[in-house]
């Protein structure tokens, strides 16, 4: 089983005086992800229920500083080459074969490509990537799959993956309904299934899936056929689907009713996904039960 350390439990999109990028420990990753925010000011096109990111409090700024993000980014970089890095809390707990830099990820408190800097930001900090000798790190883009075929966003992801790139792109729902209700977003539902479908034709995705426990049950039997025919309909159109990603809730939520799966509930909806899709490489993160 997959377990949670302390470091698992801290994604704050906030390292030290930085605004745009942070460390984090990410079992996705297998390692070290630095984490770049393109939306500081906490923006963002989903309301997911499941949803960490505090909006409560003020945003410290909503602009982004391309010049200040990338020396951000170059300071982190020394940080994790010299292993300074895990000597500090809570990245001291980091499993020891964890103790590697993966990827640089578009990820944050938003979706990344809603921000209009966002192909410049993959540009700099690839070039970044490279100046350094980094062609075994990732640069890894987090979408909730909204703007996928966005042209700049298209510019943003030629750049991406021409540079060690991947996409994970969100698809926690198999109706409209559920989607309405666990996502709460006002993008059409059928945009979302046709940028996987164009974006998987053009390059491999991996699908990001979150099931919880949302006002006292899990996802119905019928929704879970529902998202995979779904998939099924996205492998038959073409999409290179290079695996799926099936998680639950592992930290807090401002939203109470959102709650974690219990593994043996996860395992049993991962062994009817694996059933469903058969040949699809599918990992499984399970919620703080597992905490190590």
């Amino acid at each position: 089983m997959d377990q949670l350390v302390k470091a698992h439990l801290d994604h704050r999109r906030t390292w030290q005086d930085f605004d745009y990028c942070y460390p984090v420990i990410s079992r996705r990753s297998k390692g070290l992800s630095l984490g770049v925010n393109l939306n500081p000011d906490k923006i963002c096109n989903f309301d997911c229920v499941y949803c960490e990111v505090d909006r409560v409090n003020p945003a410290r700024r909503g602009d982004v500083d391309l010049e200040q993000l990338e020396r951000e980014m170059a300071t982190l970089l020394d940080l994790a080459a010299s292993g300074e890095l895990f000597a500090t809390a809570p990245f001291d707990s980091t499993r020891p074969d964890h103790q590697r830099l993966n990827d640089i990820a578009f990820s944050g408190d938003g979706e990344p490509t809603t921000a209009r800097e966002f192909p410049e930001a993959i540009e700099r900090l690839a070039r970044l990537k490279a100046s350094r000798g980094l062609h075994d790190v990732k640069l890894v883009l987090i979408t909730d799959s909204s703007r996928l075929q966005a042209p700049e966003v298209i510019r943003g992801l030629e750049c991406l993956m021409q540079n060690q790139g991947e996409i994970w792109a969100k698809l926690d729902a198999g109706t409209e309904a559920y989607y309405r209700e666990i996502n709460r977003s006002k993008v059409p539902f059928t945009r979302i299934l046709e940028n996987l479908a164009s974006t998987g034709r053009r390059w491999p995705i991996t699908l990001q899936t979150l099931f919880l426990e949302w006002k006292g049950q899990g996802p119905s039997e019928g929704e879970v056929e529902a998202y995979l025919s779904l998939v099924q309909a996205l492998q038959h159109d073409g999409a290179q689907l290079q695996g799926l990603q099936l998680y639950t809730v592992a930290r807090p939520t401002p939203e109470a009713a959102a709650k974690p799966l219990n593994p043996k509930t996860l395992d049993r909806l991962a062994d009817r996904v694996r059933s469903g899709l058969p040949g699809l490489p599918i990992e499984v993160f399970y919620g703080p039960d597992s905490l190590a």
